[in-house]
């Protein structure tokens, strides 16, 4: 494993799961979302939990994609991990809101597709930029 290329992905990861969670929910939708959990979401959101928790999230996909990517072309590769990982999180999150209030199915439909667009974007940098590896012949 190529430590700096991992830490690299892992730090851009990270990066697009801040600044992404950031800009959809409180800029491109924040209308939308304040609408929907008006009431039971916190009013202060903890930032340093969210930068902690996103750092896990970017250690976890980015160890998870290398020990599961054995060869073959990094961009599908990345978009088709980004995808299976964007569909768990995203039933994962919306199941989780589940146990609140939340009037609005559309509500689970967005955070739903924001966690598959968010997933396939960092997957496929994220393959970029630890690249091609041939198959190693012990596996």
């Amino acid at each position: 494993m190529n430590s700096v290329r991992f830490i690299a992905a892992t730090v851009v990861a990270w990066l697009i799961f801040t600044i992404g969670g950031t800009v959809w929910h409180e800029v491109v939708f924040a209308t939308w979302y304040n609408d929907w959990v008006f009431g039971i979401e916190r009013l202060e959101m903890p930032i340093s939990y969210f930068l902690i928790t996103y750092f896990m999230r970017a250690l976890v996909f980015v160890y998870v994609y290398h020990m599961l990517y054995k060869s073959g072309n990094p961009v599908l590769k990345g978009l088709k991990f980004g995808f299976l990982m964007g569909i768990l999180t995203g039933l994962t999150v919306t199941s989780y809101y589940g146990t609140f209030e939340i009037a609005s199915p559309k509500w689970a439909m967005l955070e739903f597709a924001y966690s598959v667009v968010r997933d396939i974007i960092i997957g496929i940098i994220m393959a970029l930029i630890i690249g091609e590896r041939k198959q190693d012949p012990a596996t």
